[in-house]
């Protein structure tokens, strides 16, 4: 019992024993040198210019950003401005010694409004129309195929049509002098029957790019971005159709005419002339020599 009794402690002395907590010190505040390194760094990097693979990637997001707020916009907007620049430069590579026919590249640019709205809603009509009977999840080649025919026998001779009419015709409008509703009319019915006799030929030149870029389009790209490529695909043969409008394509009717004057130079060179007559007449009169 005793020894107990000295093994225990006083109280006094465990309370004056025990572990008092040390104060609490304030660390000196150093600087955080890793995040100023990272943020000299981004910096540095940010006044770099991009390569070429950003510029495309920033360009494509601001792109999709604009389509998705207004999408008929963006896609006019587009379209006008590459039928626009092609026209400005087919002028420039076929005739460089003429001066720049602004009326002729306009007249494009507002084709190219017009042409986008037609497909903006002609492409969205056959997504759903073909869509339905041929589902995309189960039959994604014959409901590409399927566009594709359809497009190329309706949309593809009206879109080219258009073309002919709205070009020739602001053209011929912006050169004519007195500007009547008589003279409207029949520049209109002008324009019209040259838009038909263009079409044929036209088409066979049509037909021998386009199915192949919009089988590749209608299978692999989202709806809101096939009008971007065939804008991209415009950027060549809006040049090769203004150059096909302005005298590089013979009608079938420019074809006879050029046939009948071949002819009739022909005919008038194996013709002889009074001249030749005259001569003729003169040496079967003269007297014979001895």
């Amino acid at each position: 019992m005793r020894g107990h009794n000295l093994l225990r402690r006083p109280r006094s002395l465990a309370r004056s024993t025990a572990i008092q907590p040390l104060p609490r010190q304030p660390f000196p505040r150093t600087p955080n040198n890793a995040s100023q390194t990272a943020a000299s760094a981004t910096r540095s990097k940010s006044s770099l210019p991009l390569p070429p693979s950003s510029l495309f990637q920033v360009f494509l997001e601001r792109y999709n950003a604009a389509l998705h707020r207004r999408p008929l916009l963006v896609k006019a907007s587009a379209a006008s401005i590459i039928f626009f620049a092609s026209d400005s430069a087919t002028q420039r590579i076929t005739e460089p010694d003429k001066d720049w026919d602004f009326a002729r590249a306009g007249s494009g640019a507002a084709f190219g409004v017009v042409a986008t709205a037609w497909l903006h809603y002609w492409w969205g009509f056959l997504e759903v129309a073909v869509g339905k009977r041929l589902p995309t999840s189960t039959h994604r080649l014959s409901n590409t195929l399927t566009k594709v025919v359809v497009d190329q026998a309706i949309g593809a001779p009206m879109y080219i049509y258009t073309y002919f009419v709205i070009t020739n015709y602001l053209q011929d409008w912006n050169a004519t002098k007195d500007k009547t509703s008589e003279n409207a009319k029949q520049l209109l019915d002008k324009t019209c029957n040259k838009a038909s006799a263009m079409l044929p030929p036209t088409m066979l030149r049509h037909w021998t790019l386009w199915p192949a870029v919009h089988t590749f389009n209608f299978y692999y790209m989202p709806l809101h971005h096939r009008v971007l490529v065939q804008n991209l695909v415009l950027v060549g043969w809006s040049g090769y159709l203004s150059h096909l409008n302005n005298g590089g394509l013979m009608t079938p009717d420019g074809e006879m005419e050029v046939t009948e004057e071949i002819m009739r130079r022909k005919s008038y060179r194996s013709t002889p002339t009074t001249v030749q007559k005259l001569q003729q007449q003169m040496e079967g009169s003269s007297p014979m020599r001895s």
